[in-house]
């Protein structure tokens, strides 16, 4: 039987609250999916109604324990989800199906089905999020409503292949970087945080993440590793072994993940983005804040600046800081820092680049460890958590980013209040980024100096004065091994449409 005929039963519409926790026992059935909508057709139909009768109940529901509130799937978020590690898109696609169940649960509407937020044909916030009228189920306080800096065409570049973090080219961390992350930052308020469930525009953002996810990995599963339907551990990648957790009794196992058909959803509109939509100027500046933006960030590299040094140092059995700056503080202002390595270490960092190519190359799918970019005990101030900004990294970056390719040889990830706070939920924020690939793809002969810039990127209502700090920001290396090259057979019939 092909995964066509083994769609998920989805929950009517009469079903108690309580029963979702059951869904993963539920069998397979409706042979053709729920279509989920852009917003502006969505806004069109019967279910727009029902999806503002549904967020307005949940909204109204005081309990949090009560799977009827929206406080409830917001805590969920925050005790259980993964940012900036594996599974980051597998979580999220389960969340939004149990979260699918519950609007139609809420609003009485079994028919309703979750809307996506298109923001690279619409980069502002669809007027209905942003009208302050008290019986307006959808507005919350926000700082941005134009997420066009957040934008990014590099997770859908030709040489993107693979799929999960480990791997080289790989999507997951390309996506989360940008746009998931920084649109996140642009909107700010509660949507910098780990409560941004509590914006209904939350879950259309990740609809859209979804979405862009099935639509990159059409029509063959591009580098997902390949899974058995059902999860078999003799012929599937053991990568999709184990559950998705969402609450102590409610969860789903993650090869049900793999394809949202196999979940009795698809999209509307099944296509990666190639351009970018136009730049439109919509807010002005307040108290605190910049002057009216978005405006395109600098291509030019920042000047150097210098910062009090962090001495090397052997921070655990499988990690060694090779030195850094202390006490780094982020601003409205762009800037580079220079990292120098004795000869000592820029030698066990090229000797570790070396293993790690013969890995890639042979195959074997094992690599001696990496090394990152660390930003230790990072803190937000009161005014960066308002939102409105967030900063794109880059290693080694040219004088000026002229051309994609340019940009893809040196970005490393961008750097806001909410990746701070996506690190900081479970304990105090050590936000780190794998340099490995881009220092493996840069091909320097000497390591002896390697630069960081970082560039401020700005929303529509952006702050002036201090964001971020860092006690320490450091090159690291480790020497935990990795699993790299986990791909197994692709493009077998039944596991990918």
């Amino acid at each position: 039987m092909s995964h066509f005929d083994k769609r998920r039963e989805l929950l009517k519409g009469t079903l108690a609250a309580a029963t979702i926790q059951c869904i993963p026992n539920l069998a397979f059935a409706q042979p053709s999916p729920r279509i989920r909508q852009e917003w502006q057709q969505f806004k069109k139909t019967s279910q727009y109604q029902s999806f503002l009768n549904a967020i307005a109940t949940m909204r109204s529901v005081t309990n949090p324990n009560d799977q009827g509130s929206l406080q409830y799937w917001a805590n969920v978020h925050q005790s259980f989800c993964p940012h900036g590690i594996a599974y980051f898109i597998s979580w999220h696609r389960g969340y939004l199906y149990y979260f699918e169940q519950q609007l139609r649960l809420s609003s009485g509407d079994p028919t309703l089905n979750l809307p996506y937020w298109d923001y690279y044909s619409y980069a502002t916030l669809p007027t209905e999020f942003t009208d302050p009228s008290p019986s307006n189920p959808l507005y919350r306080q926000r700082i941005g409503t134009n997420v066009y800096n957040a934008l990014s065409l590099l997770p859908f570049a030709a040489g993107v292949y693979n799929f999960q973090r480990g791997t080289t080219n790989a999507f997951e961390p390309k996506l989360e970087a940008a746009p998931h992350n920084p649109v996140h930052d642009l909107i700010g308020g509660i949507m910098g945080t780990m409560q941004s469930p509590l914006d209904p525009i939350f879950f259309l953002h990740h609809a859209n993440i979804d979405r862009l996810t099935h639509a990159w990995a059409l029509p063959d599963g591009k580098g997902i590793p390949y899974t058995a339907y059902p999860y078999s551990p003799t012929n599937s990648n053991p990568y999709w072994a184990g559950n998705n957790v969402y609450a102590s009794n409610l969860f789903i196992e993650r090869y049900k993940t793999v394809d949202p058909t196999w979940l009795g959803y698809d999209y509307a509109v099944d296509k990666v983005p190639t351009v970018l939509p136009p730049l439109t100027v919509t807010a002005q500046a307040g108290p605190a804040r910049l002057p009216a933006s978005p405006r395109l960030p600098s291509n030019a590299r920042p000047p150097f600046r210098n910062f009090a040094k962090a001495p090397g140092r052997q921070i655990s059995a499988s990690r060694r800081s090779l030195g850094g700056a202390a006490m780094v503080a982020f601003d409205e202002n762009s800037t580079s820092v220079q990292f120098n390595l004795n000869r000592r270490d820029a030698a066990e960092v090229m000797a570790m680049l070396a293993a790690r190519k013969d890995a890639i190359d042979s195959g074997n799918g094992q690599v001696a460890g990496s090394i990152s970019l660390v930003f230790d005990h990072a803190m937000v101030s009161g005014l960066g958590a308002q939102g409105g900004y967030f900063y794109a990294l880059y290693l080694n970056m040219p004088s000026r980013i002229d051309s994609e390719n340019a940009q893809e040889r040196s970005f490393v990830g961008t750097l806001g209040p909410f990746r701070v706070a996506a690190a900081s939920h479970h304990g105090h924020a050590m936000v780190d980024f794998d340099i490995s690939d881009l220092l493996l793809k840069q091909g320097l002969a000497d390591l002896s100096g390697i630069t960081l810039s970082w560039v401020r990127v700005d929303g529509d209502n952006p702050p002036a004065g201090e964001t971020i700090s860092a006690d320490e920001m450091r090159i690291e290396l480790s020497y935990q091994s990795q699993f790299i090259t986990p791909q197994g057979p692709m493009g077998q019939p039944g596991w990918y449409r």
